[in-house]
């Protein structure tokens, strides 16, 4: 056995799987689920995927499939799928040593440790609590590298696995499976390096891990040859710490309709300021400056576009939702011209530090002791009642600005009153 191991833990078809938690009319039938202000397809059952729907396409564009073949189409709903995803992490993470949590849906495990246990029936045993315990279904694929774990996982979802797990635990067969594996499904290659290699004649991830060492240095970068070294089962991308903190944080939406007054704006900023704060709180970050931008879309005439940013420096790091709430409403105001019907506007917080390293002002100690404990204290009312359960009033209280999901499933799992209710 190789000395290295990994497992890639992935959730399957993983927003129309959380609606399928609370709602079985939509199980084995085709499910589409819209982006923000319900444009584009961005989940797909594989009912859906039969169907030649693509990801990312906009739903005015398959109307008339949809209602040909009756499909289920929901407005996102993050909420739900962030709660469904922190239920399914922490399983892995109480049944795993070491885990990198990778994104919303995908997580890799470091089995390293764990040579003298069968780690096939180990994994066959976490897919089946996971979705015992979450109603989620996952796939997970066990190889010597995260590369080739990510081939693994392709053909433990796609090739109909009964267990859903796949473990390539020879050579001879991951040659054998990287032959048929097509260029274009290997972890890191995109469009245009694709078209690259497809020009060379390379066409499955065989034919790249054929290439010379020559060929391979003078085409391509390091990022390349480390995932060729990766195929060939030498493992060079090493597990990553899941803490590791993000170095910005930005939140914007698309408005549910096209907005015109500074009033309308600056509730928008506050809401999305009040959630950036939060983000960077979440991880124990400050910020020592942000940028506010605006825009009105990309399209029309000169006339009609217009795209605007400020970067604002805080006097000291922060991450007092109050400070930079009111200094975000100010440099809002700076860029906004009247006259533009404006689509989005957002906050991008940046220059982090760890606040618990924080330099702390001699004269502002009393000060940052209090905000510590106001923010401390509001993050925990709404981690407990809600999200909005406390906001500041500068977030406004109608939001007509909003965006408008047409059909988005019920809080099932964040929201009080819309809990489902058991009848006798």
């Amino acid at each position: 056995m190789p000395s290295t191991m990994y497992a890639l833990v992935d959730c399957n078809n993983f927003y129309v799987s959380c609606e399928r938690v609370f709602d079985p009319k939509l199980c084995n039938r085709p499910v589409i689920v819209l982006s923000n202000n319900d444009g584009c397809a961005v989940a797909r059952s594989n009912e859906a995927k039969q169907l030649g729907i693509a990801m990312g396409i906009p739903a005015f564009q398959i109307r008339d499939l949809i209602r040909k073949h009756n499909i289920a189409v929901l407005s996102s709903n993050f909420a739900l799928y962030g709660d469904f995803s922190n239920r399914v992490m922490s399983i892995i993470m109480q049944s795993m040593p070491e885990v990198e949590i990778y994104s919303i849906d995908e997580a890799f495990i470091d089995l390293g440790s764990l040579h003298s246990f069968d780690i096939y029936q180990m994994c066959v045993d976490l897919v089946r609590k996971i979705e015992t315990c979450t109603g989620i279904p996952v796939s997970i694929g066990i190889a010597p590298t995260k590369t080739l774990a990510k081939v693994a996982n392709h053909i433990a979802k796609r090739h109909g696995i009964v267990e859903r797990v796949y473990y390539f635990n020879s050579a001879q067969q991951i040659m054998q499976k990287l032959a048929n594996f097509k260029v274009r499904d290997v972890w890191g290659i995109g469009r245009q390096l694709e078209k690259k290699l497809l020009g060379m004649g390379i066409y499955t991830a065989a034919d790249l891990i054929a290439l010379p060492d020559t060929t391979l240095k003078h085409a391509f970068n390091i990022v390349m040859q480390r995932t060729v070294m990766e195929l060939q089962g030498i493992a060079c991308i090493e597990l990553q710490d899941d803490m590791i903190n993000k170095k910005q944080i930005m939140v914007s939406r698309s408005f549910g309709k096209r907005v015109t007054e500074l009033v309308d704006l600056q509730e928008a900023i506050a809401t999305y300021a009040s959630r950036a704060c939060e983000k960077l709180r979440g991880q124990g970050s400050v910020c020592g400056g942000f940028f506010v931008f605006i825009h009105t879309g990309l399209h029309g005439s000169s006339d009609t576009v217009y795209h605007n940013s400020i970067y604002i420096k805080l006097p000291s790091p922060s991450a007092d939702t109050r400070t930079i709430l009111h200094l975000a409403k100010h440099g809002l105001a700076k860029i906004f011209r009247p006259g533009y019907r404006y689509q989005k506007v957002g906050i991008i917080l940046s220059d982090f530090a760890q606040a618990e390293q924080l330099q702390i002002d001699l004269f502002a100690h009393d000060n940052l002791e209090h905000s510590e404990t106001l923010m401390h204290t509001l993050d925990e009312i709404n981690y407990k009642l809600g999200k909005h359960a406390l906001q500041f009033g500068a977030a406004g209280l109608n939001n007509s600005w909003k965006m408008q999901p047409g059909n988005r499933s019920r809080g099932y799992t964040y929201c009080w009153d819309e809990l489902l209710v058991a009848k006798l």
